[in-house]
Protein backbone atom coordinates (compact mmCIF):
# COMPACT_ATOMS: atom_id res chain seq x y z
CA UNK A 1 0.00 0.00 0.00
CA UNK A 2 1.05 3.36 -0.76
CA UNK A 3 -0.08 7.00 -0.02
CA UNK A 4 -0.13 9.94 -1.80
CA UNK A 5 3.50 12.94 -1.06
CA UNK A 6 0.88 15.42 -1.05
CA UNK A 7 -0.81 13.87 2.76
CA UNK A 8 2.15 13.23 4.21
CA UNK A 9 3.16 17.28 3.08
CA UNK A 10 -0.23 17.87 4.61
CA UNK A 11 0.55 15.72 8.00
CA UNK A 12 4.26 17.25 8.39
CA UNK A 13 2.33 21.02 7.78
CA UNK A 14 0.07 19.89 10.54
CA UNK A 15 2.21 18.61 13.15
CA UNK A 16 4.96 21.37 12.09
CA UNK A 17 3.64 24.07 10.26
CA UNK A 18 5.93 25.46 7.15
CA UNK A 19 4.61 28.83 8.21
CA UNK A 20 6.30 28.77 11.48
CA UNK A 21 9.81 28.75 9.05
CA UNK A 22 11.92 32.13 9.41
CA UNK A 23 11.00 34.69 6.44
CA UNK A 24 13.48 33.76 3.60
CA UNK A 25 13.71 30.00 4.96
CA UNK A 26 13.15 27.12 2.20
CA UNK A 27 10.82 24.75 2.96
CA UNK A 28 8.30 22.21 2.04
CA UNK A 29 8.51 20.27 -1.26
CA UNK A 30 11.87 20.31 -2.90
CA UNK A 31 11.81 17.75 -5.50
CA UNK A 32 9.09 15.76 -6.77
CA UNK A 33 5.33 15.54 -7.57
CA UNK A 34 2.20 15.99 -4.89
CA UNK A 35 0.45 12.82 -6.28
CA UNK A 36 3.59 10.31 -6.21
CA UNK A 37 2.97 7.67 -4.35
CA UNK A 38 4.77 7.37 -1.29
CA UNK A 39 5.69 3.42 0.75
CA UNK A 40 8.84 4.09 2.59
CA UNK A 41 10.21 7.65 3.45
CA UNK A 42 13.87 8.07 4.65
CA UNK A 43 15.06 10.57 7.20
CA UNK A 44 17.97 12.59 7.25
CA UNK A 45 19.84 15.64 8.39
CA UNK A 46 20.77 16.58 4.70
CA UNK A 47 21.03 15.56 1.12
CA UNK A 48 24.13 13.89 0.17
CA UNK A 49 25.81 11.22 -2.33
CA UNK A 50 25.59 8.33 0.69
CA UNK A 51 22.08 9.22 1.65
CA UNK A 52 20.82 9.79 -2.15
CA UNK A 53 22.24 5.92 -2.47
CA UNK A 54 20.96 4.34 0.62
CA UNK A 55 17.47 6.02 -0.22
CA UNK A 56 17.81 4.11 -3.64
CA UNK A 57 19.17 0.93 -2.33
CA UNK A 58 15.86 0.65 0.21
CA UNK A 59 13.74 1.74 -2.01
CA UNK A 60 12.45 4.91 -0.37
CA UNK A 61 10.19 7.07 -2.30
CA UNK A 62 10.17 10.23 -0.09
CA UNK A 63 13.92 11.42 1.30
CA UNK A 64 12.77 13.88 4.19
CA UNK A 65 15.44 16.32 5.43
CA UNK A 66 15.86 19.05 7.82
CA UNK A 67 18.59 20.67 5.58
CA UNK A 68 16.81 22.54 2.55
CA UNK A 69 18.42 20.71 -0.94
CA UNK A 70 17.87 24.02 -2.53
CA UNK A 71 18.42 26.74 0.19
CA UNK A 72 20.06 28.93 -2.70
CA UNK A 73 18.65 29.63 -6.09
CA UNK A 74 19.94 27.29 -8.95
CA UNK A 75 21.27 28.84 -11.69
CA UNK A 76 22.25 25.45 -13.60
CA UNK A 77 21.76 22.07 -13.46
CA UNK A 78 25.14 20.56 -14.33
CA UNK A 79 25.60 17.05 -13.45
CA UNK A 80 29.35 17.00 -13.40
CA UNK A 81 28.67 19.52 -10.31
CA UNK A 82 27.84 18.05 -7.24
CA UNK A 83 24.15 19.29 -6.91
CA UNK A 84 23.41 18.82 -10.18
CA UNK A 85 24.48 15.18 -9.81
CA UNK A 86 22.19 15.05 -6.76
CA UNK A 87 19.60 16.57 -8.10
CA UNK A 88 19.42 14.19 -11.35
CA UNK A 89 20.14 11.18 -9.52
CA UNK A 90 17.02 11.76 -7.45
CA UNK A 91 14.51 12.64 -10.05
CA UNK A 92 15.84 9.49 -12.28
CA UNK A 93 15.20 8.05 -8.77
CA UNK A 94 11.71 9.05 -8.29
CA UNK A 95 12.66 9.98 -5.10
CA UNK A 96 11.13 13.10 -3.48
CA UNK A 97 12.54 15.35 -1.13
CA UNK A 98 10.93 17.59 1.40
CA UNK A 99 12.57 19.54 3.53
CA UNK A 100 11.49 21.02 7.44
CA UNK A 101 13.91 23.68 8.02
CA UNK A 102 13.62 26.03 10.67
CA UNK A 103 10.27 25.33 11.08
CA UNK A 104 11.32 21.95 12.66
CA UNK A 105 13.64 24.31 15.05
CA UNK A 106 10.83 26.33 16.38
CA UNK A 107 8.35 24.01 16.71
CA UNK A 108 7.54 22.67 20.28
CA UNK A 109 8.97 19.33 21.14
CA UNK A 110 11.10 19.80 18.01
CA UNK A 111 14.99 20.36 17.33
CA UNK A 112 15.69 22.33 20.69
CA UNK A 113 12.91 21.03 22.87
CA UNK A 114 14.70 17.68 22.38
CA UNK A 115 18.47 19.03 23.03
CA UNK A 116 17.36 20.59 26.26
CA UNK A 117 15.61 17.75 27.30
CA UNK A 118 19.10 15.84 26.67
CA UNK A 119 20.53 18.22 28.99
CA UNK A 120 18.45 17.86 31.70
CA UNK A 121 17.28 21.72 31.82
CA UNK A 122 14.40 22.61 33.53
CA UNK A 123 11.70 24.93 33.31
CA UNK A 124 12.28 25.78 29.20
CA UNK A 125 11.52 29.16 27.79
CA UNK A 126 11.85 29.98 24.03
CA UNK A 127 15.39 31.91 23.88
CA UNK A 128 14.13 34.30 20.46
CA UNK A 129 10.29 34.71 19.93
CA UNK A 130 9.69 34.78 16.62
CA UNK A 131 5.59 34.45 17.21
CA UNK A 132 2.59 32.78 19.13
CA UNK A 133 0.37 29.78 17.87
CA UNK A 134 -2.65 31.54 18.77
CA UNK A 135 -5.30 29.75 21.12
CA UNK A 136 -8.57 28.81 19.49
CA UNK A 137 -12.25 27.57 21.45
CA UNK A 138 -13.44 23.81 19.81
CA UNK A 139 -16.70 23.14 21.04
CA UNK A 140 -18.76 20.12 20.18
CA UNK A 141 -22.63 18.74 20.56
CA UNK A 142 -22.16 15.20 21.74
CA UNK A 143 -25.24 13.13 22.82
CA UNK A 144 -25.10 11.92 26.54
CA UNK A 145 -22.61 8.57 27.44
CA UNK A 146 -20.31 9.67 24.09
CA UNK A 147 -18.15 12.44 26.06
CA UNK A 148 -15.51 10.01 26.58
CA UNK A 149 -15.06 8.97 23.34
CA UNK A 150 -14.63 12.54 21.95
CA UNK A 151 -12.43 13.28 24.38
CA UNK A 152 -10.36 10.87 23.80
CA UNK A 153 -9.90 10.90 19.90
CA UNK A 154 -9.30 15.29 20.50
CA UNK A 155 -6.27 14.94 22.64
CA UNK A 156 -3.11 14.99 21.76
CA UNK A 157 0.19 16.34 22.94
CA UNK A 158 -1.08 20.19 22.54
CA UNK A 159 -4.60 20.10 21.97
CA UNK A 160 -6.94 20.36 25.55
CA UNK A 161 -3.06 21.34 27.20
CA UNK A 162 -3.03 23.81 29.77
CA UNK A 163 0.63 24.68 31.39
CA UNK A 164 1.27 21.23 32.93
CA UNK A 165 -2.20 19.38 32.58
CA UNK A 166 -3.09 17.24 29.58
CA UNK A 167 -6.93 16.56 29.13
CA UNK A 168 -8.60 19.50 30.09
CA UNK A 169 -11.90 19.34 28.85
CA UNK A 170 -15.16 21.48 29.92
CA UNK A 171 -18.58 20.10 29.89
CA UNK A 172 -22.20 20.96 30.16
CA UNK A 173 -25.92 19.12 29.99
CA UNK A 174 -28.58 20.45 27.99
CA UNK A 175 -31.39 19.18 25.34
CA UNK A 176 -30.93 19.55 21.73
CA UNK A 177 -33.44 19.51 19.05
CA UNK A 178 -33.31 18.67 15.47
CA UNK A 179 -35.96 17.87 12.43
CA UNK A 180 -34.37 15.04 10.28
CA UNK A 181 -35.32 16.08 6.94
CA UNK A 182 -36.05 13.34 3.58
CA UNK A 183 -33.07 11.35 3.15
CA UNK A 184 -30.92 11.54 6.69
CA UNK A 185 -30.36 8.62 8.21
CA UNK A 186 -30.60 10.24 12.33
CA UNK A 187 -28.33 8.85 14.94
CA UNK A 188 -31.89 8.74 17.13
CA UNK A 189 -35.62 9.31 15.84
CA UNK A 190 -37.58 9.63 12.97
CA UNK A 191 -37.67 11.54 9.47
CA UNK A 192 -39.84 14.22 9.22
CA UNK A 193 -40.27 14.14 12.91
CA UNK A 194 -39.22 16.50 15.84
CA UNK A 195 -36.52 14.88 18.04
CA UNK A 196 -34.41 15.87 21.15
CA UNK A 197 -31.91 14.67 22.84
CA UNK A 198 -29.95 15.35 25.67
CA UNK A 199 -26.36 16.00 24.93
CA UNK A 200 -23.17 17.54 26.38
CA UNK A 201 -21.42 20.77 24.78
CA UNK A 202 -17.90 19.46 25.28
CA UNK A 203 -15.66 22.22 24.91
CA UNK A 204 -11.24 22.36 24.25
CA UNK A 205 -8.73 24.23 24.02
CA UNK A 206 -6.84 24.09 20.56
CA UNK A 207 -3.59 25.51 19.11
CA UNK A 208 -5.04 27.70 15.87
CA UNK A 209 -1.92 25.22 14.03
CA UNK A 210 -4.11 22.38 15.42
CA UNK A 211 -7.55 22.95 14.51
CA UNK A 212 -7.92 21.08 11.57
CA UNK A 213 -6.56 17.91 12.85
CA UNK A 214 -8.80 18.08 15.38
CA UNK A 215 -11.84 18.47 13.86
CA UNK A 216 -10.98 15.70 11.37
CA UNK A 217 -10.44 13.18 14.82
CA UNK A 218 -13.69 14.53 16.25
CA UNK A 219 -15.89 13.88 12.51
CA UNK A 220 -13.85 10.40 12.49
CA UNK A 221 -15.73 9.24 16.02
CA UNK A 222 -19.02 11.62 16.39
CA UNK A 223 -21.96 9.08 16.36
CA UNK A 224 -24.09 11.63 14.29
CA UNK A 225 -24.29 12.36 10.76
CA UNK A 226 -23.83 16.03 11.08
CA UNK A 227 -21.97 16.54 14.38
CA UNK A 228 -22.55 20.36 15.42
CA UNK A 229 -19.84 21.89 16.58
CA UNK A 230 -18.16 25.89 16.43
CA UNK A 231 -14.38 27.02 16.31
CA UNK A 232 -13.41 30.60 17.54
CA UNK A 233 -10.57 32.52 18.52
CA UNK A 234 -9.69 33.78 22.44
CA UNK A 235 -7.68 36.62 23.71
CA UNK A 236 -5.73 33.88 26.14
CA UNK A 237 -1.97 34.70 24.57
CA UNK A 238 -0.77 32.18 22.35
CA UNK A 239 2.02 29.39 22.78
CA UNK A 240 5.48 31.09 22.46
CA UNK A 241 6.95 30.10 19.28
CA UNK A 242 11.06 30.73 18.47
CA UNK A 243 14.06 29.69 17.99
CA UNK A 244 16.36 28.42 20.61
CA UNK A 245 15.93 27.67 24.23
CA UNK A 246 16.82 28.76 27.62
CA UNK A 247 16.47 26.46 30.94
CA UNK A 248 17.92 25.90 34.57
CA UNK A 249 19.07 23.41 36.75
CA UNK A 250 17.97 22.41 40.03
CA UNK A 251 21.60 22.97 40.99
CA UNK A 252 24.36 24.53 39.79
CA UNK A 253 26.93 22.57 37.87
CA UNK A 254 30.73 23.13 37.43
CA UNK A 255 31.57 24.51 34.17
CA UNK A 256 33.78 21.21 33.51
CA UNK A 257 31.33 18.96 34.52
CA UNK A 258 28.78 20.57 31.92
CA UNK A 259 31.68 20.60 28.83
CA UNK A 260 32.14 16.77 29.78
CA UNK A 261 28.45 16.61 29.48
CA UNK A 262 28.00 18.43 26.32
CA UNK A 263 30.82 16.22 24.60
CA UNK A 264 28.74 13.24 25.92
CA UNK A 265 25.66 14.25 24.55
CA UNK A 266 26.77 15.63 21.35
CA UNK A 267 28.96 12.82 20.63
CA UNK A 268 32.19 15.02 19.81
CA UNK A 269 35.82 14.79 21.14
CA UNK A 270 36.41 18.77 21.52
CA UNK A 271 34.14 21.83 22.01
CA UNK A 272 35.04 25.47 21.01
CA UNK A 273 34.84 27.82 23.53
CA UNK A 274 34.60 31.13 23.51
CA UNK A 275 34.32 34.00 26.46
CA UNK A 276 35.49 33.83 29.69
CA UNK A 277 33.44 30.83 31.61
CA UNK A 278 31.60 30.67 35.15
CA UNK A 279 33.06 28.53 37.60
CA UNK A 280 29.44 27.04 37.89
CA UNK A 281 26.32 26.80 35.53
CA UNK A 282 22.82 27.29 36.34
CA UNK A 283 21.20 28.66 33.64
CA UNK A 284 22.11 27.52 29.97
CA UNK A 285 20.69 28.81 26.52
CA UNK A 286 21.08 26.90 23.54
CA UNK A 287 20.00 27.15 19.68
CA UNK A 288 21.07 23.95 17.55
CA UNK A 289 22.74 24.68 14.29
CA UNK A 290 23.80 28.44 13.03
CA UNK A 291 23.10 30.60 16.17
CA UNK A 292 25.59 33.14 16.27
CA UNK A 293 23.19 35.70 16.33
CA UNK A 294 21.13 34.70 19.81
CA UNK A 295 24.51 35.24 21.82
CA UNK A 296 23.11 38.07 22.91
CA UNK A 297 20.02 37.40 23.32
CA UNK A 298 21.12 34.65 26.04
CA UNK A 299 23.70 36.66 28.09
CA UNK A 300 20.61 39.51 28.46
CA UNK A 301 18.18 36.62 29.33
CA UNK A 302 20.47 35.62 32.40
CA UNK A 303 22.21 32.02 30.75
CA UNK A 304 25.75 31.84 31.79
CA UNK A 305 26.96 29.27 29.02
CA UNK A 306 25.49 29.62 25.29
CA UNK A 307 25.52 26.17 23.25
CA UNK A 308 25.04 26.40 19.53
CA UNK A 309 26.25 24.38 16.35
CA UNK A 310 28.45 27.24 14.82
CA UNK A 311 29.48 30.92 15.40
CA UNK A 312 31.13 33.13 12.60
CA UNK A 313 34.15 34.70 13.58
CA UNK A 314 32.90 38.07 13.61
CA UNK A 315 30.38 37.10 16.15
CA UNK A 316 32.56 36.30 18.64
CA UNK A 317 34.12 39.82 19.38
CA UNK A 318 37.77 39.08 21.05
CA UNK A 319 37.82 39.34 24.97
CA UNK A 320 33.86 38.69 26.35
CA UNK A 321 32.14 39.28 29.22
CA UNK A 322 32.94 37.84 32.49
CA UNK A 323 31.16 34.72 33.45
CA UNK A 324 29.65 34.21 30.37
CA UNK A 325 31.00 31.61 27.69
CA UNK A 326 29.36 30.31 23.96
CA UNK A 327 30.04 26.22 23.58
CA UNK A 328 30.29 25.69 19.94
CA UNK A 329 29.54 21.55 19.52
CA UNK A 330 29.46 21.80 15.30
CA UNK A 331 26.69 22.50 12.83
CA UNK A 332 26.38 18.75 11.97
CA UNK A 333 26.68 17.45 16.15
CA UNK A 334 23.80 19.84 17.01
CA UNK A 335 21.02 18.33 15.01
CA UNK A 336 22.36 14.77 13.53
CA UNK A 337 20.95 13.47 16.96
CA UNK A 338 17.65 14.76 16.68
CA UNK A 339 16.94 12.69 13.08
CA UNK A 340 16.27 9.21 15.30
CA UNK A 341 14.07 11.23 17.87
CA UNK A 342 12.10 12.99 14.66
CA UNK A 343 11.64 9.39 12.85
CA UNK A 344 10.09 8.26 16.17
CA UNK A 345 7.89 11.04 16.45
CA UNK A 346 6.98 10.41 12.65
CA UNK A 347 5.60 6.87 13.03
CA UNK A 348 3.67 7.78 15.73
CA UNK A 349 1.62 10.59 13.73
CA UNK A 350 1.63 8.46 10.26
CA UNK A 351 0.35 5.43 12.41
CA UNK A 352 -2.26 7.94 14.33
CA UNK A 353 -3.36 9.03 10.67
CA UNK A 354 -3.56 5.59 9.24
CA UNK A 355 -0.77 6.21 6.82
CA UNK A 356 0.39 3.14 5.61
CA UNK A 357 4.23 4.53 5.29
CA UNK A 358 7.97 3.02 6.39
CA UNK A 359 10.10 5.08 8.33
CA UNK A 360 13.59 4.92 8.04
CA UNK A 361 16.99 6.51 9.27
CA UNK A 362 19.73 7.38 7.85
CA UNK A 363 23.18 7.06 8.63
CA UNK A 364 25.32 9.93 8.14
CA UNK A 365 28.72 11.20 8.60
CA UNK A 366 30.40 14.67 9.51
CA UNK A 367 31.66 16.04 6.61
CA UNK A 368 34.42 17.43 8.38
CA UNK A 369 36.69 15.60 10.91
CA UNK A 370 39.67 16.77 12.90
CA UNK A 371 43.44 15.32 13.18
Amino acid sequence: MSVALQEIIDRLDAHWPFSWAVAGDRVGLMVGHPQSPVEVVLVALEVSAPVVAAAQGMGAHLLLTHHPLLYQPLTTVQEDRPQGELLAALIRGGIAVVACHTNLDIAPEGVNDYLARLLDLADTEVLAETGRDAWCKLAVFVPVGYEDRVRQALADDRVGVIGRYAHCTFAARGQGTYLPLEGARPFTGQVAALGRAPESRLEVLVPASRVGAAVSRLLAVHPYEEPAYDVYPVQNPGTPLGLGRLGKWPRPRPFEEVVSRVKEVFGVPYVKIWGHPPQEVGCLALCSGSGGDLMAAARERGAQVYLTGEVRHHQATPGGADGFAVLEVGHFASEVLFMPEWARQLRRHFQDAGLPVRVEVAREVAPFHYR
